[in-house]
């Protein structure tokens, strides 16, 4: 019963909300000064902006390629050395996290996916390899 009171209840109260919405003003029309071309300082940022979407779409794919790199070569390690592959995979995952944000890890984890269960070329497995360490070494630095 309580229920059904409330369900009326609601009903009753929606069209009052509508109702309370603001309308949307009307547009003014385009005036001379609008309708002009874009200052220079303008122009500039909206460049700027464009260039730095740019730089993140390249370091996201960095992301995603270093994922792919990580899943290839643990595809390629054998058993034995695959747990400590999985630590290191979980210690730049962390970091990536830390530095750059949930969005970004995933990026990495999905890759990461991507590249263990992708058949490779055997031939390759000693440059995914070498790339992984030489990555996980060039981070370390940084710490």
């Amino acid at each position: 019963m309580r229920i059904r009171l409330l369900t009326v209840a609601l009903a009753a109260f929606v069209p009052v909300l509508a109702c309370a919405q603001p309308a949307k003003p009307a547009q003014p029309p385009q005036s001379a000064q609008q309708a002009q071309p874009a200052k220079p300082a303008q122009a500039a940022k909206a460049a700027q902006s464009a260039a730095g979407e740019d730089e993140d779409v390249e370091f996201e794919e960095s992301i995603r390629n270093f994922g792919f790199v990580s899943g290839a070569a643990y595809q390629c390690l054998p058993e034995a050395e695959r747990a400590a592959h999985d630590r290191e995979v979980l210690r730049a995952y962390s970091g990536i996290v830390r530095l750059f944000g949930s969005d970004r890890a995933f990026f990495y984890a999905a890759a990461f996916g991507a590249g263990t269960s992708m058949a490779i070329d055997k031939a390759a497995c000693a440059g995914y390899i070498a790339d992984f360490r030489a990555a996980m070494k060039s981070s370390a630095r940084g710490q």
